[in-house]
């Protein structure tokens, strides 16, 4: 009888087995979760499967001894000594369940829970038979190292973590052979229970489960002496937030681009640079820190690699785990760029026949469009008189702008150079932005802002933005003249140019050689600041994605220091460079208020600025000879009239106002023009219904009447408080009797 009981159990244990099917999961090696990559292969993201996240297969050489000691100690401990089932481990559960009188204890073996993973099964007798039975199976096919491979590889850690290499990213942010003894006991632990031992639901569990593994690693003599007593007092850091989920913003845009569903093994190596990225985020953090008191909450940052088109970097809002509104991306929403736009309305005058020294009048005007009268102002509301087009883009004048719009296309013009340049957002019809277009009339995104410029920034040729390895590589289209483009960032790098609006020493300012233009929208709901330099080009957003308006921050005090921050950090790592001067540009001596050489009979006498033009386009010694007077005074044409008499006259009397060959010289209205038509809001109180009236003549010599409408001088002026209904004003010229009229109708809003 003890004869044949021998042989059936031999039967059991040797032959037997073989009969029991292999598991067919164990026929393939797990395969790593989806997986995006940084530029240098290392990871952004990994994406949760149907069995969670997993690193791939493990090999037992790249596993910490003191994991796999860990292991053992918790799950196992005397694994190398069995063939599948722990005889001691049944004995005792079967003992500590009768005295309890229920099941207190596992006995499961590694192999026999590496069949539970591999061939998941309801818990009955007959299942238990199986498992045992595959477990011998299992441990007669592989080697005992093979066996710890696969189950190191492909148990459950929790928090969607499988295997021990997804758990290391997943609990402590950092690649297995990083671990400490401590931090390999901590995760040893898990799978007995991942649920209820969830370090982030239930830390004390954990611990108390780690402080027992080390307890029994003691005991068994896999840890000893100092490297034991380190090990108790090691306090662990869990992040949550691990190496596995970096660049968010970034990762969620290059997933969103995916015409395919990213399945198990899928591997994507992206454009972006992670120290790049982490510089910007630690900018974006530190500089949101100090606006916190002015209501502000968001800031975004796109970088972007010249040559290649590479999306180096991009931070999508103030903290991607914010609540609310955290998620969402600022890079790709589309909104007011404020004056952002404008050197794209100097490319189209400066592609024509302008230059840099060109004199615009930066005075008010009016414009007529099919919404009613269009009436620009600049950001501190005073005209800046005669300005070379450099210092009027420098100080981001917006009158300037408007009538620069106006004489070189208007706005199809302008939308038509942006959709060149690679905006796709500007969608309605050109009269819907109309001129108001330069000055943040329309919507853009961060993104295609930034390439935008990066255009500019390779001298008219448009590269589009590059993501990943699946995106082809950049192909550089010449859209735009390249001298024109360099005359721009000529422009936009000249600090003294700009001093008048943002001073010598704003954030403007850099070390180095860069272009650099701010905007700000309307009640500071949104302000920009893009740069750039031969290597690459920067572009800051910061705002609130409500639309609540910050309290006073502008360009310059806002996006402007995160870009100087960036900037500066890029130049250390990559190093200075600038556009040398083609050889189609020559450089001249002109009168700032004339744009033309001094005559040689007022050397001395009148200031000088050196200015850039190309060759066909510079002015000859002679050409600024008709541009003075007897006195030496230059001669500025009538529209200036009122300016030079008025408060904000810099140039004192150092110019004058004539009638300039080819000018009529009539006696007219300049504002408001025939046919306005004004819309009233009537919460608006007295003064907000206030227009104001202006002819080609200075204020003083004009006498303003209307039948319909009170007439009331203002600022050496005059001034009407409109009402509802059709109009007349009537201009009267008193030295010479001449008579101007004009009407306007006036509906409410």
């Amino acid at each position: 009888m003890v004869l044949v009981m021998v042989v059936v159990m031999g039967m059991f244990w040797w032959v037997v087995p073989w009969v029991v099917p292999w598991p067919e999961a164990l026929g393939r090696a797990p395969e790593a979760a989806a997986e995006i990559l940084d530029r240098e292969g290392k990871s952004l993201r990994r994406l949760a499967g149907e069995d969670g996240r997993s690193a791939g297969m493990v090999r037992l050489g790249e596993v910490p001894e003191a994991l796999v000691q860990a292991t053992l100690a918790a799950e196992d401990q005397r694994f190398f000594g069995h063939g599948g089932v722990d005889g001691r481990a049944v004995a005792r559960a079967v003992r500590d369940g009768v005295v309890a009188g229920r099941a207190v204890s596992g006995a499961s073996t590694i192999t026999q829970q590496l069949v539970k993973v591999a061939v998941p099964r309801r818990r009955t007798m007959w299942t238990k038979v199986m498992e045992v039975l595959t477990a011998r199976r299992i441990e007669m096919t592989w080697s005992k190292e093979r066996i710890l491979e696969e189950y190191l590889s492909r148990i459950s850690y929790g928090s969607m973590a499988t295997g021990c290499g997804e758990a290391a990213w997943t609990f402590f942010a950092k690649p297995l052979r990083d671990l400490s003894p401590a931090e390999s006991a901590f995760l040893a632990g898990l799978p007995q229970a991942p649920g209820r031992l969830n370090p982030w639901r239930n830390p004390e569990r954990a611990k108390a489960r780690q402080r027992w593994i080390l307890g029994r690693m003691q005991v068994l003599g896999m840890l000893e002496g100092e490297v034991a007593e380190r090990a108790m007092g090691e306090e662990l850091r869990l992040e949550r937030q691990s190496s596995a989920f970096r660049a968010p913003h970034f990762a969620d845009h290059v997933l969103g681009r995916l015409t395919e569903e990213p399945g198990a093994g899928f591997r994507l190596r992206t454009t972006l640079d992670m120290a790049v990225q982490e510089e910007c985020e630690r900018v974006v953090r530190e500089r949101l820190g100090r606006l916190r008191e002015e209501r502000v909450k968001h800031a975004a940052v796109v970088v972007l690699d010249n040559a290649s088109g590479d999306v180096l970097a991009m931070v999508g809002s103030g903290g991607y785990e914010l609540e609310g509104d955290g998620k969402v991306n600022g890079c790709l929403a589309a909104r007011s760029p404020g004056s952002a736009l404008k050197p794209f309305t100097w490319l189209l005058a400066l592609q024509a026949d302008a230059s840099p020294g060109d004199v615009v009048a930066d005075l008010p005007v009016e414009y007529v469009t099919p919404t009613g009268i269009y009436r620009p102002e600049n950001y501190n509301r005073r005209p800046a008189g005669p300005v070379s087009l450099r210092v009027a883009l420098a100080n981001s004048l917006n009158l300037s702008a408007v009538r620069l719009l106006s004489r070189y296309g208007g706005a199809a013009a302008l939308m038509d150079v942006l959709r060149r340049a690679g905006v796709t957002t500007l969608t309605k019809p050109a009269e819907a932005y109309g001129l108001g277009l330069t000055i943040g009339g329309g919507e853009v995104s961060l993104l295609e802002l930034t390439a935008a410029y990066g255009a500019l920034a390779r001298l008219g040729e448009v590269c589009v933005p590059r993501f990943s390895e699946r995106d082809p590589e950049a192909g550089h289209v010449r859209v735009f003249d390249p001298d024109a483009c360099w005359q721009i960032a000529d422009m936009l790098t000249d600090n003294d140019a700009r001093s008048g609006a943002f001073g010598m020493a704003s954030a403007l300012r850099l070390r180095f050689p860069a272009a650099v233009k701010t905007g700000t929208s309307t009640d500071y709901r949104d302000n920009w600041t893009i740069g750039y330099t031969p290597r690459c080009t920067v572009g800051v957003w910061v705002g609130n994605f409500d639309g609540a308006p910050m309290r006073g921050v502008s360009g310059v005090t806002g996006a402007a220091p995160i870009l100087h921050d960036i900037m500066t950090w890029l130049d250390g790592r990559m190093g200075s460079e600038w556009y040398a001067r083609p050889e189609t540009q020559v450089e001249l001596e002109v009168d700032p208020l004339t744009g033309k050489p001094v005559p040689g009979r007022l050397a001395g006498r009148r200031p000088v600025r050196r200015e850039v033009f190309r060759r066909e386009l510079a002015p000859g010694p002679l050409d600024g000879e008709g541009s003075y007077d007897g006195q030496g005074r230059v001669l500025l044409s009538r529209d200036y009239a009122a300016w030079l008499a008025g408060p904000y006259n810099w140039v004192g009397t150092a110019a004058v106002a004539v009638d300039l060959p080819g000018e009529a010289g009539a006696f007219g209205i300049v504002s408001p023009l025939p046919g306005t038509r004004l819309l009233l809001d009537p919460d608006l109180p007295g003064e907000g219904r206030r227009l104001l009236l202006r002819t080609t003549h200075p204020a003083a010599e004009v006498r303003w009447e209307s039948a319909t409408l009170d007439v009331r001088p203002w600022e050496r002026g005059a001034a009407v408080m409109l009402e509802p209904g059709r109009h007349e004003l009537r201009a009267v010229h008193e030295p010479t009797g001449v008579e101007a009229v004009t009407f306007v109708e006036v509906r409410r809003r």
